[in-house]
């Protein structure tokens, strides 16, 4: 059993040895059991618009982390992309820095070639030359000799010029394929930042949909637990009802059996208290105001730890506090005859309860130590000494 459960059964418990307690106030009961229903029900309104406010906050959140998912993802796929073009453009420039290196090995073995040949000619007068010119057959043999030889260097010139050219395009290309690679590079780099900011972000609003979902499943959950109290509240009323419901019956049965014809029994009755009579009933002459005062009941001194009981059977009509009295009760003896009580606390009974003869109802209140009692009939006060029994004494 959980502790919501525990705490439940404990306070239908208490609750039903409440129910069973004597001289019980059924509208009390209910007012008090609906009253907790409509606190219960606005709770859980109040509960509905919490949860309707989280769900607007889990959703705003969720379309959040899918935006963010989608940029980590397009994120990456640049990153991805970049990584490509940087191995595209590293390879590129390495295979310009390899022609590059071919052709000045290229245009380094043709200087030389040129250099060594020149020498030859011009300082080490090569006789291989000399004999290949002036061994020709004729003038013009010679002549077309040094002419072949003369193209042989245009050529070599002509290589070298278009290896200079592609050496200053190769160059150009290295300086050209190294600025993208950096541009490229800068802009990895800065979507790799803007990839770790947004790792961040997401965990935030994965945290944060965690935190939501769970703040709303204990509301859920506290609203099922007030659903279950407002259950056992309307089962509580119901119980409530139908025992007023045999409480009335009883009431009715117990009317029925009680004695209802007060008259037969004047001079008979027993005292609210056992005291003595310090203001009989009537006119009351005062020396210190010199003037009467008419009393329309009587006034009993008696122990202020005394308990004041009711004189015959009745119905509880009345309790109230009247300025100059206190608090008052007043039994209904059917046939139009009343009996009232004040000067009470600590009252035993409450309205529209059945008490019997001799039923305790209160006790005297300790600033008075003085029981005041009338009894009515045919709408007119009747002297209470006459119907106690030794009611002069």
């Amino acid at each position: 059993m959980n502790k919501h459960k525990l705490i439940l059964s404990s306070f239908l418990f208490l609750l039903a040895g409440f129910l069973y307690a004597q001289d019980r106030n059924f509208e009390e009961e209910i007012q008090e059991t609906e009253k907790q229903i409509q606190n219960l029900q606005a709770s859980i309104e109040s509960n509905n618009k919490e949860i309707y406010k989280l769900q607007s906050q889990e959703k705003s959140t969720s379309q959040q982390l899918s935006i963010t998912k989608k940029s980590i993802k397009s994120s990456k796929s640049l990153i991805n992309a970049y990584n490509r073009k940087i191995d595209l453009y590293s390879l590129q420039l390495t295979n310009l820095r390899n022609a590059v290196d071919n052709n000045n090995k290229k245009i380094l073995n043709i200087k030389n070639s040129y250099e060594n040949r020149s020498i030859n000619i011009y300082k080490k007068k090569n006789n291989s030359l000399n004999n290949l010119i002036f061994s020709a057959n004729s003038v013009s043999q010679a002549v077309y000799r040094i002419k072949y030889y003369n193209v042989i260097s245009n050529i070599n010139r002509e290589v070298l010029t278009k290896l200079n050219t592609t050496q200053l395009y190769n160059e150009k290309k290295k300086k050209e394929i190294n600025q993208l690679l950096n541009n490229v590079d800068n802009d990895k780099k800065s979507k790799e930042k803007e990839l770790i900011s947004l790792d961040k972000k997401e965990k935030y609003q994965k945290t944060l949909l965690s935190k939501l979902q769970k703040e709303k499943a204990n509301i859920a959950s506290e609203i099922q637990q007030k659903k279950e109290q407002i259950n056992a509240l309307e089962q509580l009323r119901k119980q409530i009802l139908e025992q007023k419901k045999e409480y009335d019956a009883e009431q009715l049965r117990q009317l029925k059996r009680i004695k209802t014809n007060i008259k037969e029994f004047k001079g008979k009755l027993i005292w609210p208290v056992n005291g003595k009579i310090i203001k009989d009933f009537g006119p009351q002459w005062n020396p210190k105001l010199n003037t009467t005062l008419y009393n329309p009941g009587i006034d009993i001194a008696a122990n202020p730890t005394a308990s004041v009981r009711a004189v015959f059977d009745g119905l509880v009509t009345t309790i109230t506090f009247i300025s100059g009295y206190g608090t008052t009760v007043i039994i209904d003896h059917d046939n139009g005859y009343f009996t009232v009580f004040t000067h009470l606390d600590n009252l035993l009974v409450n309205k529209n309860m059945l008490v019997k003869e001799g039923q305790k109802i209160g006790f005297i209140s300790k600033d008075s130590q003085v029981v005041h009692f009338e009894i009515w009939g045919d709408n007119k006060t009747l002297n209470p000494e006459e119907w106690l029994e030794d009611g002069y004494r």
